[in-house]
């Protein structure tokens, strides 16, 4: 069932924008440049605290033209748009239905707007809607894995002093969320900047980040700015491979307290220890990951990827106020080929949830998921299953998606 007129004109657009990038465009200036990408997921989610499960199957496409009039300077504008095939489920905007949520809604707008001045040797500054990725994405990034992915109205400069020592610094105006414009909740108003550096050195890349986040949402956005803070810390990247060991190393630290008219008070640590070997084509890792309690408040990342951390059953999209201990194991095989089907990817993680502050046990976790290619096109199927202890109730969650980049 179409929920309102302007999701049936989205669709319409959306399977418009799939097909552009089939079309045989000539144009006699070559500075043009065209490209696009298609996912259709499946989504299936039971959750014990609610009397009926949810079934998305939801389509997002892409399509985008690069404009490069010069050698130093380019512009760009993408079209997103997300429309269900099938609607049985809560996305927010949509009717208040008595299921689980799935994020997904029927969207259609620019993604991405912008205009880039090359400023050589690796350096550039990005003005407009744009998108966002530092370093792994933990306090701020694109949201991949939403079909509406995260964008952002921000200035940035990116600066490469060597290759060896990269900056990157910007100003956020605006998120546009991944929720989408059909609801108050679809963005934060902002007034936000942050600052990233690393350098190489012999023992791996170190990194010193500041994200000062002042946001607000809502229909009520005066009252609604908890999730303003300010976060200062610290990254180690580095591997040790030799012919017979082979390790990645990750590690972090900050410290996040509040911020602008945040009107809880609060202070509260973050803490990272990621641990990769590898033997032939299994890769195993273990990883300590801990958002801390801090008072009225625990550390919150808002703009990062969510679904990439803690679990893919969604449970802990913002952090409990005791905060929250993730301990787990995974286990990964890279490379196997079956029939047509290339690069199998299997992977298995373990997770194990507890409180920062008291030590209960929240729930454990198990992910399974296998991706391959078949051809130039993505596939992936993966299962979750969360098991509560003390946070939330028990959650299964279906994944199977096919995606393609033009």
């Amino acid at each position: 069932m179409m929920k309102t007129m302007q999701a049936c004109l989205a669709r319409a657009i959306l399977f418009a924008a799939v097909l552009i990038p089939f079309a045989e465009v000539s144009f006699a200036d070559p500075t043009f440049v065209f490209g696009g990408d298609a996912r259709l997921r499946y989504d299936h989610v039971d959750q014990d605290s609610f009397p009926d499960s949810s079934t998305a199957l939801t389509l997002s496409a892409r399509a985008s033209a690069e404009w490069t009039p010069v050698d130093w300077l380019s512009g760009l504008i993408e079209i997103e748009g997300v429309g269900a095939l099938i609607d049985d489920f809560s996305d927010l905007p949509g009717p208040g239905l008595n299921k689980p949520l799935i994020p997904d809604p029927d969207h259609l707008d620019i993604n991405r707007l912008q205009i880039q001045a090359d400023l050589g040797q690796g350096s550039f500054i990005t003005l407009g809607r744009q998108t966002l990725r530092i370093d792994d994405q933990r306090f701020l990034g694109m949201a991949p894995f939403r079909q509406n992915t995260r964008s952002y109205d921000a200035v940035r400069l990116s600066a490469r002093t060597q290759s060896t020592h990269t900056f990157q610094a910007g100003y956020i105006a605006k998120v546009n969320r991944p929720l989408g414009n059909r609801t108050p909740l679809g963005e934060f108003d902002s007034d936000s900047w942050f600052a990233n550096a690393n350098v190489q050195t012999p023992i791996g890349r170190v990194g010193l980040f500041h994200y000062a986040l002042d946001l607000e949402t809502g229909p009520d956005a005066d009252r609604n700015r908890t999730l303003s803070s300010q976060t200062s810390g610290i990254r180690f990247d580095g591997r040790y491979h030799r012919s017979d060991l082979k390790f990645d190393f990750e590690a972090s630290y900050a410290q996040q307290t509040d911020h602008a008219d945040n009107p809880l008070s609060y202070s509260a640590d973050y803490y990272l220890v990621d641990v990769k070997t590898f033997i032939a084509n299994l890769e195993a890792s273990l990883r300590y990951e801990v958002l801390g309690a801090g008072g009225a408040q625990a550390f919150q990342t808002p703009l990062a990827s969510l679904h990439k951390f803690q679990g893919e059953a969604d449970v802990f999209l913002s952090t409990p106020i005791d905060g929250i201990a993730d301990t787990s194991l995974s286990l990964k095989f890279n490379g196997g080929s079956f029939g047509p089907f290339k690069d199998i990817t299997p992977t298995v993680r373990l997770h194990q949830f507890e409180a920062d502050r008291g030590g209960a046990t929240y729930g454990q976790e198990i992910d399974l998921a296998v991706q391959a290619k078949l051809a130039d096109v993505k596939l992936k199927l993966a299962f979750a299953d969360y098991r509560a202890d003390a946070f939330a109730s028990d959650r299964q969650r279906v994944f199977a998606s096919i995606s393609k980049r033009f």
